[in-house]
Protein backbone atom coordinates (compact mmCIF):
# COMPACT_ATOMS: atom_id res chain seq x y z
CA UNK A 1 0.00 0.00 0.00
CA UNK A 2 2.48 2.32 0.84
CA UNK A 3 4.59 1.47 -2.58
CA UNK A 4 1.85 1.92 -4.84
CA UNK A 5 1.15 5.69 -3.16
CA UNK A 6 5.04 6.75 -3.89
CA UNK A 7 4.59 5.42 -7.30
CA UNK A 8 1.24 6.94 -7.93
CA UNK A 9 2.45 10.25 -6.44
CA UNK A 10 5.70 10.44 -8.09
CA UNK A 11 4.14 9.68 -11.66
CA UNK A 12 1.56 12.66 -10.76
CA UNK A 13 4.43 14.91 -10.27
CA UNK A 14 6.38 13.99 -13.28
CA UNK A 15 3.43 14.48 -15.59
CA UNK A 16 2.59 17.52 -14.29
CA UNK A 17 6.56 18.85 -14.57
CA UNK A 18 6.67 17.83 -18.40
CA UNK A 19 3.78 19.29 -19.19
CA UNK A 20 4.41 22.37 -17.46
CA UNK A 21 8.24 22.19 -18.99
CA UNK A 22 6.50 22.03 -22.63
CA UNK A 23 4.15 25.23 -22.55
CA UNK A 24 7.90 27.22 -21.82
CA UNK A 25 10.04 27.98 -24.34
CA UNK A 26 13.22 27.18 -23.95
CA UNK A 27 15.21 30.00 -25.32
CA UNK A 28 13.01 32.25 -22.73
CA UNK A 29 14.22 32.81 -18.43
CA UNK A 30 12.11 29.65 -16.70
CA UNK A 31 9.63 30.75 -14.20
CA UNK A 32 11.08 29.71 -10.60
CA UNK A 33 7.50 27.04 -9.70
CA UNK A 34 6.92 24.81 -7.37
CA UNK A 35 4.43 22.29 -7.28
CA UNK A 36 2.66 19.59 -4.55
CA UNK A 37 0.72 16.68 -5.12
CA UNK A 38 -1.58 15.89 -1.95
CA UNK A 39 -4.23 13.47 -2.33
CA UNK A 40 -5.59 12.44 1.48
CA UNK A 41 -6.94 9.18 1.14
CA UNK A 42 -9.63 8.03 3.49
CA UNK A 43 -8.44 3.86 3.04
CA UNK A 44 -5.40 4.66 4.89
CA UNK A 45 -3.61 6.17 7.84
CA UNK A 46 -0.12 6.64 6.14
CA UNK A 47 -0.56 9.46 4.15
CA UNK A 48 2.56 10.95 1.49
CA UNK A 49 3.03 14.56 -0.31
CA UNK A 50 5.29 15.13 -3.41
CA UNK A 51 7.25 18.52 -3.17
CA UNK A 52 9.13 19.63 -6.59
CA UNK A 53 10.88 22.22 -8.43
CA UNK A 54 9.98 23.10 -11.99
CA UNK A 55 12.74 22.57 -14.06
CA UNK A 56 14.16 22.82 -18.01
CA UNK A 57 16.18 21.00 -20.00
CA UNK A 58 18.37 21.10 -22.88
CA UNK A 59 16.49 20.59 -25.97
CA UNK A 60 12.51 19.66 -25.91
CA UNK A 61 12.74 15.86 -24.35
CA UNK A 62 12.15 16.60 -20.53
CA UNK A 63 13.11 13.01 -19.79
CA UNK A 64 16.44 13.74 -20.61
CA UNK A 65 16.65 15.51 -17.38
CA UNK A 66 18.54 12.98 -14.53
CA UNK A 67 18.46 15.72 -12.00
CA UNK A 68 15.52 14.53 -9.18
CA UNK A 69 13.22 17.69 -9.12
CA UNK A 70 12.11 16.99 -5.65
CA UNK A 71 12.17 19.70 -3.15
CA UNK A 72 13.78 18.71 0.49
CA UNK A 73 13.71 21.07 3.68
CA UNK A 74 10.58 22.56 3.65
CA UNK A 75 8.09 22.42 6.04
CA UNK A 76 4.65 21.23 5.01
CA UNK A 77 1.35 20.59 7.13
CA UNK A 78 -1.96 20.06 7.63
CA UNK A 79 -4.75 22.00 9.43
CA UNK A 80 -8.71 21.42 10.04
CA UNK A 81 -10.02 24.87 9.39
CA UNK A 82 -11.54 24.39 13.04
CA UNK A 83 -8.93 24.35 15.17
CA UNK A 84 -5.52 25.40 15.53
CA UNK A 85 -3.87 21.83 15.70
CA UNK A 86 -0.99 21.47 13.11
CA UNK A 87 -0.58 17.99 12.03
CA UNK A 88 3.48 18.50 10.35
CA UNK A 89 4.38 15.90 7.76
CA UNK A 90 7.98 14.68 8.00
CA UNK A 91 10.19 15.15 4.96
CA UNK A 92 11.95 11.59 3.95
CA UNK A 93 14.27 9.96 1.81
CA UNK A 94 13.30 6.54 0.83
CA UNK A 95 15.89 3.86 0.40
CA UNK A 96 13.36 0.90 -0.24
CA UNK A 97 12.05 3.12 -3.11
CA UNK A 98 13.51 4.15 -5.96
CA UNK A 99 12.19 6.57 -8.61
CA UNK A 100 13.01 4.90 -11.73
CA UNK A 101 12.76 7.84 -13.62
CA UNK A 102 16.01 9.70 -12.21
CA UNK A 103 17.77 6.06 -10.28
CA UNK A 104 17.87 7.53 -6.54
CA UNK A 105 15.36 6.73 -3.72
CA UNK A 106 12.42 8.37 -3.46
CA UNK A 107 12.11 11.70 -1.92
CA UNK A 108 8.55 12.95 0.07
CA UNK A 109 7.06 13.86 2.86
CA UNK A 110 4.83 11.95 4.81
CA UNK A 111 2.48 11.85 7.91
CA UNK A 112 1.55 8.63 10.10
CA UNK A 113 -1.56 7.50 11.69
CA UNK A 114 -3.54 10.54 10.11
CA UNK A 115 -6.82 9.26 8.66
CA UNK A 116 -9.24 12.69 7.16
CA UNK A 117 -12.01 12.91 9.25
CA UNK A 118 -16.00 13.14 7.54
CA UNK A 119 -17.25 16.68 6.54
CA UNK A 120 -14.15 19.08 7.04
CA UNK A 121 -12.46 21.38 5.37
CA UNK A 122 -8.39 20.92 6.03
CA UNK A 123 -6.19 23.35 4.71
CA UNK A 124 -2.33 22.52 3.65
CA UNK A 125 0.72 24.99 4.16
CA UNK A 126 3.70 24.14 2.36
CA UNK A 127 6.54 26.73 3.41
CA UNK A 128 10.08 25.89 1.32
CA UNK A 129 13.44 26.46 2.44
CA UNK A 130 13.20 30.04 0.31
CA UNK A 131 10.23 31.64 1.43
CA UNK A 132 7.98 30.66 -1.13
CA UNK A 133 4.35 29.67 0.45
CA UNK A 134 2.40 27.26 -1.24
CA UNK A 135 -1.55 26.51 -0.45
CA UNK A 136 -4.64 24.75 -0.67
CA UNK A 137 -7.83 23.46 0.85
CA UNK A 138 -10.22 20.47 0.44
CA UNK A 139 -13.43 19.82 2.02
CA UNK A 140 -13.70 16.20 3.04
CA UNK A 141 -17.10 14.20 1.77
CA UNK A 142 -19.77 13.79 4.17
CA UNK A 143 -19.03 9.86 5.75
CA UNK A 144 -21.46 7.50 3.80
CA UNK A 145 -24.07 5.30 5.09
CA UNK A 146 -24.78 1.86 4.11
CA UNK A 147 -29.02 1.33 3.77
CA UNK A 148 -29.19 -2.16 5.22
CA UNK A 149 -32.87 -2.29 4.43
CA UNK A 150 -32.51 -1.77 0.73
CA UNK A 151 -29.30 -3.26 0.62
CA UNK A 152 -28.57 -7.20 0.42
CA UNK A 153 -27.66 -8.36 3.41
CA UNK A 154 -25.27 -11.57 2.41
CA UNK A 155 -24.80 -13.76 -0.91
CA UNK A 156 -27.05 -15.05 -2.46
CA UNK A 157 -29.70 -12.98 -0.39
CA UNK A 158 -33.05 -14.38 0.45
CA UNK A 159 -35.33 -16.25 -2.08
CA UNK A 160 -38.27 -14.74 -1.95
CA UNK A 161 -38.51 -11.54 -3.81
CA UNK A 162 -34.77 -11.86 -5.12
CA UNK A 163 -33.36 -10.01 -8.10
CA UNK A 164 -31.94 -12.99 -10.04
CA UNK A 165 -29.83 -10.29 -12.15
CA UNK A 166 -28.31 -7.80 -9.69
CA UNK A 167 -26.86 -7.83 -6.24
CA UNK A 168 -27.70 -4.46 -4.98
CA UNK A 169 -25.83 -1.92 -2.35
CA UNK A 170 -27.35 1.45 -1.51
CA UNK A 171 -26.45 4.16 0.81
CA UNK A 172 -26.92 7.72 2.15
CA UNK A 173 -25.24 10.35 3.50
CA UNK A 174 -23.30 11.82 0.60
CA UNK A 175 -24.95 13.99 -2.38
CA UNK A 176 -25.33 12.88 -6.33
CA UNK A 177 -22.89 15.84 -7.01
CA UNK A 178 -19.94 13.94 -5.98
CA UNK A 179 -18.12 11.07 -7.64
CA UNK A 180 -17.76 7.16 -5.90
CA UNK A 181 -15.57 4.73 -6.93
CA UNK A 182 -16.67 0.81 -6.21
CA UNK A 183 -14.87 -2.44 -6.31
CA UNK A 184 -15.92 -5.68 -5.02
CA UNK A 185 -13.44 -8.29 -3.39
CA UNK A 186 -14.01 -12.03 -2.52
CA UNK A 187 -12.19 -13.10 0.01
CA UNK A 188 -11.13 -16.61 0.63
CA UNK A 189 -8.86 -19.31 2.11
CA UNK A 190 -7.11 -22.29 0.77
CA UNK A 191 -5.97 -25.05 3.53
CA UNK A 192 -2.92 -26.71 2.59
CA UNK A 193 -2.36 -30.92 3.33
CA UNK A 194 -0.56 -29.27 5.95
CA UNK A 195 -4.05 -27.93 7.55
CA UNK A 196 -2.04 -24.44 7.24
CA UNK A 197 -5.03 -21.74 5.81
CA UNK A 198 -3.55 -18.80 3.37
CA UNK A 199 -6.04 -15.88 2.72
CA UNK A 200 -6.78 -14.43 -1.02
CA UNK A 201 -8.24 -11.92 -2.73
CA UNK A 202 -10.45 -11.99 -5.83
CA UNK A 203 -11.52 -8.63 -7.40
CA UNK A 204 -15.14 -8.98 -9.09
CA UNK A 205 -15.42 -7.41 -12.44
CA UNK A 206 -18.07 -5.08 -12.27
CA UNK A 207 -18.92 -5.22 -16.03
CA UNK A 208 -17.11 -6.24 -19.35
CA UNK A 209 -16.13 -3.10 -21.93
CA UNK A 210 -15.41 -3.49 -25.99
CA UNK A 211 -13.98 -0.65 -27.93
CA UNK A 212 -15.36 -2.78 -31.07
CA UNK A 213 -12.25 -4.87 -31.28
CA UNK A 214 -11.21 -5.82 -28.02
CA UNK A 215 -13.13 -7.15 -24.41
CA UNK A 216 -12.06 -5.56 -21.49
CA UNK A 217 -12.68 -6.05 -17.97
CA UNK A 218 -14.21 -3.29 -15.80
CA UNK A 219 -13.55 -3.83 -11.78
CA UNK A 220 -14.26 -0.37 -10.86
CA UNK A 221 -16.87 1.40 -11.03
CA UNK A 222 -17.17 5.51 -11.17
CA UNK A 223 -20.23 7.12 -10.81
CA UNK A 224 -22.48 10.10 -9.38
CA UNK A 225 -25.18 7.38 -7.96
CA UNK A 226 -25.51 6.12 -4.14
CA UNK A 227 -25.62 2.25 -5.22
CA UNK A 228 -23.94 -0.39 -7.12
CA UNK A 229 -25.33 -3.09 -9.03
CA UNK A 230 -23.06 -6.37 -9.13
CA UNK A 231 -24.01 -8.37 -11.91
CA UNK A 232 -24.89 -12.41 -10.24
CA UNK A 233 -23.55 -13.75 -13.17
CA UNK A 234 -20.11 -12.19 -13.20
CA UNK A 235 -19.83 -12.97 -9.42
CA UNK A 236 -20.60 -16.32 -9.66
CA UNK A 237 -17.87 -16.83 -12.47
CA UNK A 238 -15.40 -15.19 -10.05
CA UNK A 239 -16.76 -17.69 -7.36
CA UNK A 240 -16.07 -20.56 -9.67
CA UNK A 241 -12.48 -19.09 -11.10
CA UNK A 242 -11.46 -19.38 -7.43
CA UNK A 243 -10.54 -22.94 -8.21
CA UNK A 244 -9.94 -23.01 -11.69
CA UNK A 245 -7.42 -26.30 -11.96
CA UNK A 246 -8.21 -27.77 -8.33
CA UNK A 247 -9.84 -31.04 -8.09
CA UNK A 248 -10.47 -30.60 -4.73
CA UNK A 249 -12.82 -27.79 -3.70
CA UNK A 250 -13.72 -28.45 -0.41
CA UNK A 251 -10.11 -27.29 0.36
CA UNK A 252 -11.51 -23.46 -0.36
CA UNK A 253 -13.25 -21.66 2.29
CA UNK A 254 -15.52 -18.17 1.67
CA UNK A 255 -14.79 -15.49 3.96
CA UNK A 256 -16.69 -12.53 2.73
CA UNK A 257 -17.65 -9.93 -0.19
CA UNK A 258 -16.34 -7.11 0.84
CA UNK A 259 -17.73 -3.72 -1.59
CA UNK A 260 -15.16 -0.73 -1.02
CA UNK A 261 -16.84 3.12 -1.83
CA UNK A 262 -14.39 5.72 -2.05
CA UNK A 263 -16.51 9.13 -1.98
CA UNK A 264 -14.15 11.74 -3.71
CA UNK A 265 -14.35 15.60 -2.67
CA UNK A 266 -15.21 18.49 -5.03
CA UNK A 267 -11.36 18.73 -6.19
CA UNK A 268 -11.38 14.80 -7.26
CA UNK A 269 -14.82 15.28 -8.71
CA UNK A 270 -13.78 17.85 -10.82
CA UNK A 271 -10.64 16.54 -12.88
CA UNK A 272 -12.84 12.98 -13.14
CA UNK A 273 -15.94 14.77 -14.69
CA UNK A 274 -13.54 16.45 -17.30
CA UNK A 275 -12.10 13.04 -17.91
CA UNK A 276 -8.41 13.77 -16.97
CA UNK A 277 -8.19 10.22 -14.51
CA UNK A 278 -8.43 7.50 -13.01
CA UNK A 279 -8.32 3.95 -12.33
CA UNK A 280 -8.72 2.96 -8.73
CA UNK A 281 -5.06 3.47 -7.90
CA UNK A 282 -5.88 7.37 -8.98
CA UNK A 283 -3.40 6.69 -12.54
CA UNK A 284 -3.15 9.99 -14.19
CA UNK A 285 -3.88 9.60 -17.61
CA UNK A 286 -3.60 13.52 -18.75
CA UNK A 287 -3.02 16.31 -16.53
CA UNK A 288 -2.52 19.74 -18.50
CA UNK A 289 -0.52 22.53 -16.96
CA UNK A 290 -3.18 24.89 -16.48
CA UNK A 291 -5.20 22.77 -14.04
CA UNK A 292 -4.14 23.07 -10.61
CA UNK A 293 -5.71 24.06 -7.11
CA UNK A 294 -2.04 25.32 -5.61
CA UNK A 295 -2.06 28.88 -4.81
CA UNK A 296 1.16 30.02 -4.98
CA UNK A 297 1.87 27.26 -7.54
CA UNK A 298 1.30 24.15 -9.21
CA UNK A 299 0.24 20.60 -7.96
CA UNK A 300 -2.87 18.80 -7.03
CA UNK A 301 -4.09 18.50 -3.51
CA UNK A 302 -7.35 16.67 -3.04
CA UNK A 303 -9.58 14.25 -0.52
CA UNK A 304 -11.84 11.26 -0.14
CA UNK A 305 -13.36 8.76 2.29
CA UNK A 306 -13.67 5.25 2.49
CA UNK A 307 -16.44 3.36 3.51
CA UNK A 308 -16.87 -0.63 3.55
CA UNK A 309 -19.75 -2.98 3.64
CA UNK A 310 -18.77 -6.74 4.22
CA UNK A 311 -21.64 -9.14 3.20
CA UNK A 312 -21.37 -13.10 4.51
CA UNK A 313 -21.80 -16.16 1.92
CA UNK A 314 -24.21 -18.66 2.72
CA UNK A 315 -23.01 -21.95 3.60
CA UNK A 316 -25.08 -24.33 1.02
CA UNK A 317 -25.53 -22.14 -1.27
CA UNK A 318 -21.42 -22.19 -1.22
CA UNK A 319 -20.98 -25.89 -0.72
CA UNK A 320 -24.23 -26.98 -3.36
CA UNK A 321 -23.19 -24.65 -6.35
CA UNK A 322 -19.39 -24.32 -5.32
CA UNK A 323 -18.09 -27.11 -3.64
CA UNK A 324 -16.95 -24.38 -0.85
CA UNK A 325 -16.90 -24.29 2.80
CA UNK A 326 -17.59 -20.92 4.52
CA UNK A 327 -15.82 -19.58 7.17
CA UNK A 328 -17.42 -18.53 10.00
Amino acid sequence: MKRTAILILLLFAIVILVSCEENVSPKGELPEKYAINFILRGDTTFQIAYLSKLYDVEGYDPSTLKTDPAVSGATIYLKYSDSNEKYYLRDTVDNSNINTAYNTPAKYYYIKNFKPQFGKQIQLQAELPNNNKLSSSSTTPTGLVFDNTKSLSYIPGPLLGRDTTYASIYWNGVGLDVVKAKRVKIIYYYRELSGEKTRHEKLVPIKYSTDGITESIVYNDFSFQNELKIQRQLLTKALKEISDGYTSKGRFSLAYLEVEVLSFDENLTKYYSTNLFYDFGFTVRNYPSDLTNINGGLGFFGSYVSAKKILKFDSQYALNEFGYLTEK
